[in-house]
C-alpha cells in the first residue's frame, strides 16, 4: 500500500544526527568526514575523530580541516582511538553508550554546544560474531542522540557485503540516501522507530535486525513508532507481530499514519494480535 501523499515528518529526527558514509575507498569517507566536521565546528560543536592507525595517521585524515593545529590546541578537535570509544575485547553496548554520554557531557561542560564524532567502523563489523553487539550499540547510541546534542558519522566499506551494509546502513541516515530506503532507530522514550519504505527487502532486513535490538520496554511491550513510515504492507505488520509473539510481549503501534490504519482495518484481528494501535495525531 503506497504512501498517500504524506512524508515522514519529524520522526526521522532520531536519525538526523546519526549518518553513515558507505564507501568504496577510504578517500570517499575522508572527504565526507572533512565536511561533517567543518559543519560541526561552525555550529560550535566539539568534534572527535577515532582513527584505527594511530594519532599521526588520524591527523593526516583530518588534513583538510582548516586551522587544524589551532583547533587541536583549543580542544575543539580531538583525536581518539577506536579503543577509546569501543574498548578492547568483546564489545559492551551499554559501556559504549556510557562513554559517548560522558564525552558529550564533557563537551558541554567545556562550553561547546555538543559533540560530533566520526570513525570508520568497517573492521569492527567485519566478522559475523561482532555484528550483533555492534548493532545493539548503534541502536542505543541513536536512542541517546534523540535527546542529547550528540551526532555521528560512521564509515562502512561496501566490501562488507550487501546484507551487512544494508543492515548497518538501516541504523543510520545513509549517504547517499538512495542506497537504503528505510531506517530503524531508537526513540528517546525507548520505542522502536521506523521510517521510510519497507518493501520486501526492508521487511527481511528488519526481521534480522529485530533479533539484535533491545526493543522490549520494561512494560513488556514492543512499542513501534510508525510516524515516519512511507510504505507498508501486511509483511511489515506481520514481522513485528511475529517478533513480539516470539518474545512473549505485546505489540503496540503508535503514530500509525492513515494508510497504515486502513491496512490494519482490512486484516483480521487474529492475524496481528495487536495490543494497541494509536493513530497519528
Amino acid at each position: 500500500m503506497p504512501l498517500d501523499g504524506r512524508a515522514g515528518l519529524d520522526r526521522g529526527r532520531g536519525l538526523r544526527g546519526h549518518v553513515c558514509c558507505l564507501h568504496h575507498h577510504a578517500a570517499e569517507y575522508h572527504h565526507r568526514l572533512t565536511a561533517f566536521f567543518t559543519e560541526g565546528l561552525c555550529e560550535g560543536l566539539r568534534v572527535a575523530y577515532a582513527g584505527s592507525d594511530g594519532a599521526e595517521a588520524a591527523r593526516a585524515d583530518l588534513a583538510d580541516v582548516e586551522d587544524l593545529d589551532s583547533l587541536l590546541a583549543e580542544g575543539a578537535v580531538r583525536i581518539l582511538s577506536l579503543q577509546d570509544l569501543y574498548g578492547t575485547g568483546a564489545l559492551d553496548p551499554e559501556r559504549v553508550v556510557a562513554t559517548y554520554a560522558a564525552a558529550t557531557e564533557e563537551a558541554l561542560a567545556d562550553g561547546f554546544s555538543g559533540l560530533r564524532v566520526s570513525a570508520d567502523l568497517t573492521e569492527l563489523v567485519r566478522l559475523p560474531a561482532q555484528q550483533d553487539a555492534f548493532a545493539r550499540s548503534e541502536f542505543l547510541i541513536t536512542r541517546y542522540m534523540a535527546a542529547h546534542p550528540l551526532s555521528g558519522l560512521c564509515g562502512f566499506d561496501i566490501d562488507l557485503g550487501s546484507d551487512t551494509v544494508t543492515e548497518f546502513a538501516s541504523l543510520h541516515g545513509a549517504e547517499p540516501s538512495e542506497q537504503v530506503a528505510f531506517q530503524i532507530f531508537g526513540c528517546a522514550d525507548g520505542a522502536l522507530g521506523l521510517a521510510g519504505q519497507f518493501d520486501p527487502v526492508g521487511v527481511a532486513t528488519l526481521a534480522r535486525m529485530l533479533t539484535r535490538l533491545p526493543t522490549e520496554a520494561d512494560t513488556g511491550a514492543l512499542v513501534v513508532d510508525l510516524a515516519g513510515v512511507e510504505y507498508v504492507d501486511h509483511r511489515l505488520l506481520r514481522a513485528l507481530s511475529r517478533h513480539a509473539r516470539t518474545n512473549g510481549v505485546a505489540l503496540s503501534l503508535r503514530s500509525a499514519p492513515p494508510f497504515a490504519m486502513r491496512l490494519i482495518g482490512l486484516l483480521p484481528a487474529s492475524y496481528l494480535r495487536l495490543a494497541e494501535v494509536g493513530a497519528e495525531e
